[in-house]
């Protein structure tokens, strides 16, 4: 994480410090939460809708912070702490990682998509680590406050950094190329996520492909070719000559060319990419997609083949990503961070490759939709419906489309405890359990009731 002097992070950021210091005191480490302040710390205190961490400058103080950005306009200034004065404190975050990651000169890969960033940006990690001091991004700050700071935990000795960039809105992926340009950009997929914020699928490739426009002179753009929406605006752009743009996909630069396999643990398969079977650590047909712009990502930058190959069999995935957890008979494949309808197809999909004599898809509400999110639960339905899911019970109000267009066999619930009391029963079972939806669902609760039961149960 970053380590500088009071004058060297006044250097950083061109601006003077306010109060008395000592030029060589040390910083350590930058927090924008006032309780996790250690002894060292630069607190950026950030303007919440709620709250508002200039507030909490005493307790910061006192906790041994030993600098602190301040927004001009709060007056007076305390003088608990020396204070480098900003405009906006949270402009002043984004800038001061972007002085700091200009220092350090890693190779930058920003990864954005609809589905499958965090997946690949553990993939990108685990395959260039195998060669190279290797950071990523960590859980899911991927936002304008969550990558700065992602940026000031790096290593001063790092090579790579691994970035994913999220967006809801046109315009942020470019304020994140801002602070850290890519020398590597990556669009994993074009899906119906923030529909509901910009329209349609076209508007959202327009919003993800704000990477391309940010990624550095010479850079390397990769892009998924089954998401024709990506060519359309790549179309009505004025290209840069001096960056490549590859694409990958079930056609494309980079391809898979023979069947995927499942295994104990994850899958394997072939592409035209690497030279024989590889085995990936990951679950469903949509990870062996995630990972072609990985393996293209590693061969431009010249990452040994037997590496690469290593970094995908030892994969280790973000949590509530296609996990598999065995309780009792049952199996229980936990994809619950987040839904929206192209990422459930896939997650019924993989269900449906996991060898079971009964399969149950446990689905919650996906969110922002828009105005089609009726039909779109729906649909969802439909699908698991078609592919043979045995049993679907589903929770939220949006769901009710989803268990009504499931048919026989579907069912809707008020809670999610009544669904463990369901599920509690069937462990002792042949069954493979998908539990799936959008974040703000918290449908991982029922992964952890289901657990903590099974293992009460045992003592």
């Amino acid at each position: 994480m970053i380590k500088k002097t009071i004058s060297e992070i006044a250097g950083l950021m061109q601006a003077p410090v306010y109060g008395t210091y000592k030029e060589d005191t040390t910083v350590e480490g930058v927090v924008i939460d006032s309780r996790q302040v250690r002894p060292g710390s630069l607190y950026v205190p950030i303007l919440g809708q709620k709250v508002d961490g200039h507030s909490f400058i005493e307790q910061v103080a006192q906790n041994g912070a030993a600098l602190a950005f301040w927004q001009k306009d709060h007056t007076p200034y305390p003088d608990q702490l020396p204070l480098i004065l900003v405009e906006d404190t949270q402009q002043a975050l984004a800038a001061l990682a972007k002085a700091y990651l200009d220092t350090l000169h890693p190779l930058v890969i920003g990864v954005t998509g609809s589905n499958g960033k965090t997946s690949c940006k553990d993939m990108l990690y685990s395959v260039f680590s195998q060669e190279k001091k290797t950071q990523k991004t960590q859980g899911n700050r991927n936002n304008e406050i969550g990558l700065p700071l992602t940026v000031l935990d790096f290593d001063e000795d790092i090579e790579v950094a691994v970035l994913e960039m999220g967006m809801e809105n046109k315009g942020e992926i470019a304020e994140l190329c801002q602070i850290a340009a890519p020398d590597i950009a990556i669009i994993t997929t074009i899906g119906s996520a923030h529909m509901e914020n910009l329209g349609g699928k076209k508007q959202i490739a327009e919003a993800k492909c704000e990477i391309y426009d940010g990624l550095r002179p010479g850079g390397l753009f990769l892009y998924n070719k089954d998401c024709p929406e990506i060519d359309e605006v790549l179309r009505e752009k004025s290209l840069d000559r001096s960056k490549t743009i590859r694409s990958f996909g079930k056609t494309g630069d980079g391809k898979i060319v023979s069947g995927i396999a499942y295994k104990a643990g994850g899958i394997e398969f072939s592409t035209s990419l690497l030279d024989g079977k590889i085995a990936l650590r990951a679950l469903g047909d949509h990870q062996a997609m995630n990972a072609l712009p990985c393996i293209m990502a590693a061969k431009a930058c010249e990452i040994q083949d037997e590496s690469i190959q290593k970094g995908l069999a030892e994969l280790e995935m973000t949590k509530m990503r296609t996990a598999l957890t065995q309780l009792g008979a049952a199996r229980v494949l936990d994809d619950s961070y987040k839904s929206n309808p192209e990422s459930a197809r896939a997650a019924i999909d993989t269900l449906m490759a996991i060898d079971g004599k009964k399969h149950v898809a446990v689905l919650g509400d996906m969110l922002d939709l828009g105005r089609q999110e009726n039909e779109l639960h729906g649909q969802i339905g439909a699908y698991a419906r078609e592919k043979g899911v045995d049993l679907l019970y589903a929770f939220g109000p949006l769901s009710k489309h989803t268990a009504q267009a499931f048919g026989s066999g579907g069912t809707w619930f008020e809670t999610k405890e009544e669904i463990v009391d369901h599920l509690s029963s069937m462990l002792e079972d042949d069954v493979v359990i998908l539990i799936k939806g959008s974040r703000a669902m918290s449908m991982d609760s029922i992964v952890t009731q289901l657990s903590g039961g099974f293992n009460k149960c045992l003592n």
